[in-house]
């Protein structure tokens, strides 16, 4: 119940816009001049970030948003990581939003780096926590070998699988997001808001990872905050993100679940906090 009520949003201004016909929901908190955007991940929607929206709004315009087929925002039809990125740009077009900081989780956070790949200089800098963004093996064989792993995982969760093997499919995946310590209630939480959206959703926004366009290593001049949660830290990573991010800062926060913005908020906030001040982003 307790992570239950932490989805309740704080008290803001929800509108749609449009995008390709289809309405996609925002909420804007907060009256500060800087922009502030989260962007929730696969199987989320923008209620992810009450915790984040009620402590930065105080000192930054928070806008959150639901992804295309999540929450309240309506499917678009064959969905990729470069119309989310178009969905983030209509919405910050809507909230007359320029040189944005760019949070996001997971999935979103490949958004978030699109986006600013997309929109050079515009970006003022981008919060990543615990991204999906990969270092693929060497090789196109083996890439694509990578490519069609994400997409049979994706199909898993996808309207050709019945009910109760699609559900099951779900829980095992989400099961190996967690830590020992994860509390039950917020990985029952995390579960039902999953398996909210439509099987077509739920396969077709995971299988956006597998366009391997996506993962050219380009750099990007803007200050960077990595949070990598999890038991261990992947070997290399933070050189491997620092050739992505120069201006990179990394931290590896031991024993903290995918759900990091949730499991422990008050940390993640401090850290958030900590670096916008350091870059003098308050």
């Amino acid at each position: 119940m307790r992570w239950a009520l932490l989805l309740i949003a704080t008290a803001l201004t929800a509108e749609t816009t449009l995008v390709d016909g289809k309405r996609i929901f925002y909420a804007v908190s907060g009256a500060g001049s800087i922009p502030l955007v989260f962007i929730h991940g696969w199987g989320a929607d923008h209620t992810v970030f009450a915790q984040q929206t009620q402590a930065f709004a105080r000192t930054h315009r928070v806008i959150t948003f639901d992804l295309p087929g999540h929450g309240q925002s309506d499917p678009l039809p064959k969905p990729s990581i470069e119309t989310f990125s178009r969905v983030l740009d209509a919405v910050l077009k809507a909230t007359h939003s320029s040189r944005p900081i760019l949070c996001g989780h997971s999935l979103g956070a490949v958004v978030a780096r699109q986006w600013a790949r997309l929109h050079p200089n515009q970006a003022r800098a981008l919060l990543l926590l615990d991204p999906a963004i990969y270092q693929l093996p060497p090789g196109a064989a083996n890439r694509e070998r990578w490519a069609e792993g994400i997409r049979r995982l994706a199909q898993s969760f996808g309207p050709t699988q019945e009910k109760t093997a699609r559900e099951r499919a779900i829980s095992v995946f989400l099961s190996n997001l967690y830590v020992d310590s994860t509390p039950r209630d917020l990985r029952m939480s995390v579960l039902r808001l999953a398996l909210t959206p439509s099987p077509q959703t739920a396969e077709s926004t995971l299988a956006a990872l597998s366009d391997l366009s996506l993962w050219t290593e380009d750099s990007l001049p803007l200050p960077v905050l990595v949070l990598r949660a999890g038991l261990r830290q992947p070997p290399g990573e933070d050189l491997f993100l620092k050739s992505l991010f120069p201006q990179l800062s990394y931290r590896f926060l031991p024993g903290v679940s995918h759900y990091l913005m949730w499991e422990d908020a008050p940390r993640i906030n401090s850290e958030l906090r900590k670096f916008l001040e350091e870059k003098k982003l308050p």
